[in-house]
């Protein structure tokens, strides 16, 4: 199998096939991140888009000792950090409020839910709910961790923060969302 390596050389030496290559073996797990970081799918795609734009223009930058995905992932982080930074800013203007995120729309076939995909949709809106109040210094590393599956030193390296500090994100992080879903385990 080629490596992430060999593909970026290649792009970099005018092999526009190669970048496809990338982006085919990055698509479903960048997308998934985008979309655990914007809640909703229009903004991740936005951001999917967003992130593939800016590794284009930095790609002849890369180090090419690094991982590849680990860097795919810094630069999402910083992207969705400057973009939620400037609609917090715009929104906050336009209507005195601090949120702006869109309400996360969930399509389904008009077929009537069962008990147990009621359950799981007021489960998972607690848990929404929790993730959209975590301060974006807890979210980055949990969605790191227990979704991406990065290790400590790895999302330390992509946050620019010590182990010792990620851990103890994570922790709070856990936290939080227990105080959040805690209505949800009371009631059933």
């Amino acid at each position: 199998m080629i490596t992430d390596k060999q593909l970026i050389e290649g792009y970099r030496t005018g092999r526009r096939e190669m970048l496809e290559s990338l982006v085919e073996r990055y698509q479903d797990d960048l997308y998934r991140f985008c979309r655990h970081l914007t809640l909703n799918a229009l903004d991740a795609e936005d951001l999917f888009q967003e992130v593939w734009v800016r590794v284009i223009r930095k790609l002849d930058r890369y180090d090419l000792e690094r991982s590849f995905k680990a860097w795919l992932f810094q630069v999402t982080l910083n992207l969705h950090r400057d973009s939620y930074r400037k609609w917090k800013k715009i929104y906050g203007r336009l209507t005195g409020e601090d949120s702006c995120r869109v309400p996360w729309v969930e399509l389904r076939d008009g077929a009537p839910l069962t008990e147990e995909q009621l359950l799981r949709k007021e489960r998972n809106a607690y848990l929404e709910k929790g993730l959209r109040k975590l301060p974006k210094r807890y979210l980055g590393p949990l969605i790191l961790f227990y979704y991406e599956e990065f290790s400590y030193e790895e999302i330390g390296e992509m946050l620019g923060i010590p182990t010792g500090t990620v851990k103890s994100r994570l922790n709070q992080s856990k936290k939080l969302l227990q105080k959040a879903v805690e209505p949800w385990r009371g009631e059933y």
